[in-house]
């Protein structure tokens, strides 16, 4: 293959550390503008919308790109199939709408769900272009394609919300960033839809989209149940601080999770006749992501208290005690969440599919015990559920590939010793400081940490990074 494993992550990952970085400018300006109620209305009305966007790829994308011989017949046949999955999807939001509103008693959120309808149709259409391009190896084609979505999705917000449009800026964001980005997977990628006739087959495909699609399902109403449940119990203005906390905290998921894991999936699927060595490369991206996001996440807790008032204005100090609570947990699951595309590399995905319900069940459980608490009790609650599941997480891990729970755990010690004197020094120093000096000193003790755990566990490092160019090179 051309393309090296450092050169995919890194165009994936730099377009979308860029993505990430530019939302993190911006919503310091879009809360001046917007309200918690606002963040909240978003939130709910994305919470149904989601679910339809899960199924309007249905991850046969990931079905095709795992077959060995590309068959164009085939891919016609899958794009055809989600065009019309994605229309009826559509419709389907549109007359849920209502009823949504209703449940939640905010009128609003039925315009709003019909508005973002439209968003599994765009995401329907794009899903086999992509696919094509992920199986291409155009992962710098991609990034290009998505830093571009997501900067025109930017302007949009910017310029709604200063022109006083409230939370149509964020709907109108989401829909601008879908339609872009569909229209130039559609451009960009080597896949043309021939006339909808002449299906081929597609059992193996449903199939494998049918697990998929029921652990994508449960891993976003595992994500989304302290949504609807902070809104349903408590109300739109405190969601929209529980969300605003959120939108910080997926940001290492978005910006470094998410491409590694996209890159990894295509090269354990080329390696799947090797479960072994699949588990030696889940160890490395393990070992790779605690390094890059648990250090972070805890430098941002530290801070939080000046920081988030600084940034995005007093009415927004809540969101600090959460985000800390939360991060700790967040970061576990973001070092080891690329087990499940090695499920899916090993095509695994029933036995995916029955971990991902025990463990909605059990952290649903959970936030709703916690949620007449409040929002720190439910941030706290995450934590927890993490802490205590991660072992049962790595046991069901270890039923697909030979993985070794202690040398999990021993790649996110030295990144959570680190983080953890990084938070303590900033929790500390912050109290003494204003905004702008708080975050210089965040920027300066984030370098330094991880210089310190580069010197400290750069034989690890080297490792990690070796068996990952080894096995993708």
């Amino acid at each position: 293959m051309s393309k090296t494993f450092l050169i995919n992550v890194g165009s994936l990952s730099a377009s979308r550390l860029f993505l990430a970085a530019s939302q993190v400018l911006v919503l310091p300006f879009v809360a001046r503008f917007l309200s918690p109620a606002d963040f909240g209305d978003m939130a709910l009305a994305m919470g149904v919308v989601v679910f339809a966007q899960l199924l309007s790829d249905a991850g046969l994308g990931r079905s095709l790109i795992r077959q060995p011989k590309l068959d164009p017949a085939e891919w016609n046949s899958v794009f055809w199939m989600l065009a019309g999955v994605g229309a009826a999807l559509m419709l389907v939001l549109v007359a849920v709408a209502p009823v949504w509103a209703a449940l939640f008693d905010r009128a609003r959120l039925l315009p709003l769900v019909a508005t973002l309808a439209v968003l599994p149709l765009l995401g329907a259409l794009a899903a086999v272009p992509t696919a094509r391009m992920e199986r291409d190896d155009r992962f710098p084609a991609l990034s290009l394609m998505r830093t571009v979505a997501g900067l025109a999705g930017i302007a949009v917000v910017l310029v709604s919300a200063a022109m006083g449009a409230g939370v149509w800026a964020l709907v109108a964001q989401q829909v601008v960033l879908a339609a872009t980005q569909t229209a130039m997977a559609a451009a960009m990628s080597r896949f043309r839809p021939g006339a909808p006739r002449g299906f081929t087959p597609l059992g193996h495909h449903l199939r494998f989209a049918a697990d998929n699609i029921g652990t994508s399902l449960l891993f976003t109403g595992q994500t989304q149940a302290p949504v609807m449940i902070l809104g349903y119990i408590l109300g739109a203005a405190p969601l929209g601080l529980f969300s605003m906390a959120q939108r910080f905290l997926t940001l290492p998921r978005t910006g470094l999770g998410g491409p590694i894991a996209q890159v990894v999936f295509v090269r354990m699927a080329a390696r799947q006749a090797d479960p072994g060595a699949v588990a030696d490369l889940y160890l490395a991206s393990c070992r790779v992501l605690a390094f890059l996001v648990i250090v972070p996440l805890a430098v941002l807790a530290g801070a939080g208290e000046t920081l988030f008032p600084f940034l995005l204005s007093d009415r927004w100090a809540a969101v600090a005690p959460v985000f800390a609570l939360a991060a700790p947990g967040i970061a576990i699951e973001i070092a080891t969440s690329t087990a499940g595309v090695m499920f899916q590399a090993l095509d695994r995905t029933r036995l995916r599919l029955r971990m991902a319900v025990e463990r909605m069940v059990l952290r649903t459980l959970a936030v709703a015990a916690a949620a007449p608490f409040g929002l720190e009790a439910v941030a706290l609650a995450i934590t927890l559920f993490s802490l205590a599941y991660t072992p049962r997480y790595l046991a069901w891990a270890n039923r697909a590939a030979p993985i070794a729970q202690t040398a999990i755990w021993r790649a996110m010690a030295a990144p959570a010793a680190a983080g953890g004197l990084a938070w303590g020094a900033l929790w500390i120093a912050a109290g003494r400081l204003d905004g702008a000096q708080t975050l210089a000193a965040t920027v300066a003790v984030l370098a330094l940490a991880w210089s310190v755990l580069v010197l400290l566990d750069r034989r690890n490092l080297r490792a990690a990074m070796s068996a990952l160019k080894g096995g993708f090179s």
